[in-house]
């Protein structure tokens, strides 16, 4: 069987939003909603092991909490999306294939992980400069409350070479130190990115030695993403983000070889929608 010689491909994009619709799912705050079939289990076992879907299984909250503590993960909720630096929230407004959450905050500390993936490797590195980069280009005591001064400190990461970093908060009230910390973790393996943020009444060398250990097992599972390969959206793509789905195909005639080209089609057409689909999540952009 032969194809016409001439070429004419294009890509259809479709969202749909759930709230009028049969399918309802949940309303949250990730950029793929939950599971609603067995073909969607399905469809989610294969994203995560190409490397588009993180494990529901992942040790994101390895090491949170007391011996004892069983810190729940979740795929909703704020997350460190609220997180600013020189008055930008670098997690905020991203074209995401899967994001999850833990948090385990209480009392006068506060331990909160985040990890986001991406569309790619470099994308993932792109971010992770950002929060090397915003501490720089702005008045290291700007930001915050009245009164409020923050002051932040960027060092190298124990867990890889750049991009990955740590960042050290100190915060003065009104000219007086405050005598607690936040210690940022930013750790980009593969599309994905782990950021996680912890507060407490340590001094900076304390606080940053207390969150190394606590954290190994979790970057370690990273290994997973590590591949490097820039996820495939296929020719034919459904990302779900809140109260929406994204529905996007190809179609066209040609020969064989354009096969691939129509898929980078389909891949170039979800990255340029995903982002502005936050609006469908509980939190917004």
């Amino acid at each position: 069987m032969r194809f016409r010689a001439p070429l004419v491909t294009g890509a259809v994009a479709c969202l749909l939003t759930l709230g009028g619709c049969g399918d309802r799912g949940p309303v949250d705050a990730s950029m793929t909603g939950g599971v609603d079939s067995a073909a969607d289990a399905s469809a989610r076992e294969a994203s995560v092991k190409t490397g588009t879907a993180i494990p529901d299984d992942f040790a994101l909250s390895a090491g949170m909490g007391g011996p004892s503590d069983i810190v729940a993960t979740s795929r909703s909720g704020t997350g460190l999306r609220d997180l600013s630096l020189c008055g930008t929230e670098p997690l905020r407004g991203l074209g995401l294939r899967d994001r999850m959450v833990a948090d385990d905050s209480g009392g006068e500390s506060a331990d909160t992980r985040e990890l986001v993936l991406l569309g790619t490797p470099e994308q993932a590195q792109e971010v992770a400069r950002s929060f090397t980069d915003l501490p720089a280009e702005c008045d290291p005591r700007d930001g915050g409350d009245a009164g409020v001064e923050t002051l932040t400190e960027v060092r190298e990461s124990p867990f890889g070479a750049a991009p990955a970093t740590t960042l050290v908060q100190n915060y003065a009230f009104d000219g007086a130190s405050g005598g607690g910390a936040t210690v940022l973790h930013v750790v980009p393996v593969g599309a994905a990115l782990l950021v996680t943020s912890t507060y407490g009444r340590w001094p900076s060398d304390e606080g940053v030695a207390s969150t190394v250990e606590p954290l190994r097992a979790t970057v370690d599972a990273m290994v997973i993403f590590e591949d490097g390969a820039t996820p495939s959206a296929g020719p034919e793509t459904s990302t779900r983000v809140g109260s929406a789905r994204l529905l996007v195909a190809t179609y066209g005639e040609g020969s064989l070889a354009s096969l691939d080209e129509q898929a980078d089609g389909v891949t170039g057409t979800t990255e340029e929608i995903l982002p502005a689909m936050c609006v469908f999540t509980r939190t917004g952009c």
